[in-house]
């Protein structure tokens, strides 16, 4: 946002960015590849345990204790359900 529309520094920022989502596409596609659907879907909600994290990490955002307590309880959730997931499969 800090750069002039379409100069060089936007234009690498917004190629950087488009690599980016490339790169989840083709990681989403090995995971669902690999996984079981279920398990897949459920750990995608990580993603927003990472999103807190990299806002620490790269933009040096506070991280607050609401924060961390959903991050806990998201989780928790997704090893309570691959658990249960993986005893509905016979344990494998």
């Amino acid at each position: 946002a800090q750069q002039p529309f379409l100069s060089a520094a936007f234009i690498v920022l917004y190629g950087l960015m488009l690599l980016a989502l490339v790169v989840y596409a083709v990681g989403w596609q090995q995971v669902i590849k690999h996984l079981p659907l279920t398990t897949a879907y459920a750990n995608k909600a990580v993603t927003v345990v990472w999103g807190i994290l990299l806002g620490l990490a790269v933009f040096g955002e506070a991280v607050t204790p609401r924060q961390v307590i959903g991050a806990v309880i998201i989780i928790c959730g997704i090893v309570l359900f691959v658990r249960a997931d993986n005893e509905g499969e016979g344990g494998q």
